[in-house]
């Protein structure tokens, strides 16, 4: 009786506890809505006290009111926009890296302006001494040391359990009864933890599933899937299988009564099968990709294609077309200037139509090269729609070939989303900024292309000046 009495008190405490963790105050939830967003969003560029990418935002509730911080952070380019002195201002002195826009309601933004806020506070006061002379306890740290004591109290309530269930069968045991066949119990444990998990695998297919990228929109895509769709379906099938024979076999040959285990020293027939068969399986797959990435970059350029630059710096791309020559001007990383940021030599005649653009616009159906370069660390152009990808490396020019085959409208249709654009993101992580590096691609039928090509500007606006004799490669 005092052993069930002992059990019973610990199951309820433990159970207790770990209750009382999963309940949190609202005002613990709301203050740890802004501390996310702001560390998944704000903290790579800002902090409290100090200039980083952006300025330091202590004291940012002194110099704009709320409705000017709220219409900043939604869309700073439209505040830019629309002549706000103080905007411009601001986008001049940060070297005009745009902030991204945020689509944040209201009450999301002021839950990150009041986090802001509470960390001036702490910035100025980090400790603040207590009638004995020590320092005050720290802020709350939004919520994670919670997390940690309630996977402690889940731990304990564990542990009691255990203890308690070895307790009854010791008890049990010393009157001669066996209360639980605890190999029985183990075996049986991994059949429910094989389906669980199983359970865990499918869930998590259906749930994410809508993340994954639609249809390619580019020639080779439709490669690249394929490639892809083998590898995972072909894995995948041997993951299924070997755990189900894993857990399966833990459970077959679980400790019997009366039932000795089977000395195996070794099958060398066994193991040249499973040495050889997924070495034969894994050079196939390596030699198909090694196939289609060679048919993909190595493939002869038509003469039709179109032919696009695209310079990466931190943190930011800029494009630039052939103009009616069909070839790009000369570059050198010693010509570039605040006027000049992408080098281009001034003297090369091949250089005066070429075309500085804000955004790629390409055509369906005709080839694209895009020719790549940087000006100062590694960076990684991605077009994942395109299935596109490839590093852009200082000094060390490299290029992709590709054939779009979906207008911007048809994947807006095939998506269902009527925002959707194609967008150029840098794929290596350059710097504190990196997340900035986007540019919009924009895929559209011959005649408006046309169009579009028409109204943009040469890269120098005025005929060029002279400079001093390069050797220009």
């Amino acid at each position: 009786m005092m052993f069930r009495n002992l059990i019973f008190k610990s199951f309820v405490c433990s159970a207790f506890l770990a209750l009382a963790m999963l309940l949190p105050s609202n005002e613990v939830n709301a203050q740890a809505s802004g501390a996310e967003l702001f560390a998944n969003n704000c903290a790579a560029c800002h902090k409290i006290d100090q200039d980083l990418v952006g300025p330091a935002l202590k004291g940012i509730h002194d110099r704009r009111d709320e409705a000017w911080l709220i219409k900043w952070i939604k869309n700073s380019q439209a505040v830019i926009a629309s002549g706000d002195q103080y905007a411009v201002d601001l986008y001049n002195k940060w070297n005009k890296v745009a902030m991204p826009a945020y689509d944040w309601s209201d009450e999301e933004i002021k839950s990150v302006l009041a986090y802001i806020k509470e960390q001036e506070k702490v910035v100025a006061a980090p400790a603040t001494a207590s009638a004995d002379g020590s320092a005050a306890p720290a802020a709350s740290d939004g919520g994670f040391s919670d997390n940690i004591l309630l996977m402690l109290m889940v731990i304990v309530l564990g542990a009691t359990l255990l203890v308690a269930g070895r307790t009854v069968s010791a008890a049990y045991k010393a009157k001669g009864i066996r209360l639980f066949n605890w190999n029985n119990i183990n075996g049986a444990l991994f059949i429910v933890f094989l389906l669980v998990f199983f359970a865990f695998v499918g869930w998590h297919f259906l749930k994410y599933m809508k993340y994954t990228l639609p249809v390619a929109a580019s020639a080779h895509g439709v490669l690249i899937d394929r490639m892809l769709a083998i590898t995972f379906w072909l894995t995948f099938v041997v993951f299924i299988i070997t755990h189900i024979l894993l857990f399966y076999y833990a459970y077959a040959y679980r400790r019997k009564e009366g039932q000795q285990a089977l000395h195996y020293a070794d099958n060398h027939k066994l193991e040249f099968l499973w040495t050889v068969i997924p070495a034969a399986v894994l050079t196939v797959l390596v030699l198909y990709g090694t196939k289609v990435w060679r048919d993909i970059t190595q493939g002869e350029i038509a003469k039709e294609a179109l032919t696009i630059e695209l310079f990466a710096y931190q943190f930011g791309w800029k494009a630039r077309y052939t103009g009616n020559d069909g070839e790009l001007g000369k570059h050198d990383y010693r010509l570039i200037s605040a006027t000049n940021d992408m080098g281009i030599s001034p003297e090369d005649p091949k250089a005066a139509d070429d075309l500085l653009v804000p955004e790629v616009y390409l055509v369906k159906n005709q080839p694209v090269l895009l020719k790549l370069r940087a000006r100062d660390v590694i960076h990684s152009a991605y077009l994942p729609h395109f299935r596109v990808q490839m590093n852009v490396v200082p000094g060390m020019p490299t290029q992709f070939y590709f054939t779009p085959t979906m207008t911007t409208e048809e994947m807006r249709r095939a998506t269902g989303n009527y925002n959707f654009n194609y967008e150029l993101a840098c794929n290596k992580i350059c710097g504190a900024a990196h997340f900035n590096m986007r540019l919009k691609f924009v895929v559209v039928e011959q005649a408006e292309y046309d169009a579009w090509l028409a109204k943009q500007k040469t890269y120098f606006k005025k005929p060029a000046a002279q400079t001093a004799s390069l050797n220009l490669n």
